[in-house]
């Protein structure tokens, strides 16, 4: 850990340097452009530090990457990280890299172009010290993870199968947490189909669309705590042609929360049932969605995961703790599988996707190390790990 330390100590001006780069690109998802122009960089140094990489084309978004290291031993480990940003393009020319005290900041410095660079610098860490006691690690660049990874959780999936644990780089909490569990998150629409009518001359042969939907959004909101960490929070209403119709379209986008499956799988039914009440005459309901991510519940396996990464801060001079959070990322789809996976691994940050995102310098060197503790450690104690997941 010392080696490892001190080579991410002499290199800490190479990953800044590397930071400003890659956050004076506009990459927002739908730029498929600049999302590549950051695959390219990430090929080339690859290529400069001899790791294999392969690029998986789209067509729609950006091209993910994988790079791979390959070792002389037992143990596969897996990193995460996305390529893509929420901003709009010329947000990068607007808003350079900067430094205000301690806080780097700049459109993507955080989410996560710090985590990015920190699961680089981690795997080139333990190259520097000639560590080869592994099977294989790798290292997953996805392209539209702002968009929920409609194409690259395909090809990410399959690799993590294989994989004794995957960890996800985006940043730790603000105080330093890493994440240990997430909700799961659906997407839900509730549509009420009534029938129109002249709202003045003969309202009573109508049936009002918006009137009924008051009424299910009720019903909705009711079902929050149906079981443990289920949440319900009916977002966006829409309804209505004109002032003086009946209305006979009404719908809500509904957000669905759930901390594990047995919740998902709760409110999913009673999301189910709500078509089969309704209370204006001559309304019917439509319910469509999906849990777009399954829930990240912190198993056995996982809390042996946050013990090997406290063991690695500790070795290191400072503590970790873990916490869960309502929000989803690609850990949630690697925790479907049932493979082992933490999060919240990068450098300190927050305030994603706004004008003052930021991350600590002071966190880059001490993050990006335990990162790489931590993967050692997963590797002397996979078959520690394989049989805490075959227990679950």
């Amino acid at each position: 850990m010392n080696s490892i330390r001190s080579f991410l100590e002499s290199a800490q001006l190479n990953f800044l340097d590397d930071l400003a780069t890659l956050v004076g690109i506009d990459c927002g998802t739908h730029n498929k452009v600049g999302v590549d122009q950051v695959g390219e960089w990430v090929r080339a140094r690859c290529a400069d530090w001899d790791w294999d990489i392969r690029r998986y084309p789209q067509t729609d978004y950006g091209d993910c990457w994988l790079a791979r290291l390959r070792g002389s031993g037992e143990g596969r480990v897996m990193l995460l990280g996305h390529l893509d940003t929420v901003y709009p393009d010329g947000t990068a020319a607007d808003r350079p890299m900067r430094y205000d005290g301690n806080k780097i900041l700049g459109p993507g410095v955080c989410d996560m172009k710090g985590g990015m660079l920190a699961g680089l610098y981690a795997l080139r860490a333990l190259q520097t010290i000639g560590f080869e006691d592994f099977a294989e690690l790798l290292m997953f660049f996805n392209s539209e993870e702002e968009l929920s990874s409609p194409v690259s959780r395909a090809i990410s999936s399959p690799l993590a199968e294989r994989m004794d644990a995957v960890l996800v780089l985006e940043a730790g909490r603000m105080n330093g947490d890493i994440v240990s569990a997430r909700k799961g998150s659906g997407e839900f629409i509730v549509k009420v189909i009534g029938k129109a009518a002249h709202a003045g001359v003969e309202p009573e042969k109508g049936a009002h669309a918006i009137l009924e939907l008051a009424h299910q959004i009720i019903a909705l909101h009711q079902l929050n705590g149906i079981a443990p960490g289920v949440t319900v929070n009916a977002d966006v209403i829409r309804g209505g042609t004109v002032h003086n119709v009946i209305p006979d379209e009404a719908w809500a986008e509904v957000d669905v929360r759930a901390i594990d499956p047995i919740g998902a799988a709760t409110i999913q039914r009673a999301l189910a049932d709500l078509p089969k009440h309704t209370t204006i005459p001559g309304t019917r309901i439509e319910l469509s969605g999906r849990f777009k991510y399954p829930p990240m519940a912190k198993t056995p396996a996982t809390a042996f995961l946050v013990e090997l990464a406290r063991e690695a801060a500790q070795e290191l001079g400072f503590d970790v703790k873990d916490a869960a959070t309502g929000g989803a990322s690609d850990a949630n789809v690697i925790a479907g599988l049932g493979v082992p996976v933490l999060d919240g691994l990068g450098p300190i940050g927050g305030l994603d996707h706004s004008s003052d995102e930021y991350i600590e310098a002071d966190s880059i060197v001490p993050r990006t190390a335990m990162v790489a503790g931590l993967i050692l450690r997963i590797l002397a104690k996979h078959d520690q790990l394989a049989a805490l997941v075959k227990e679950q």
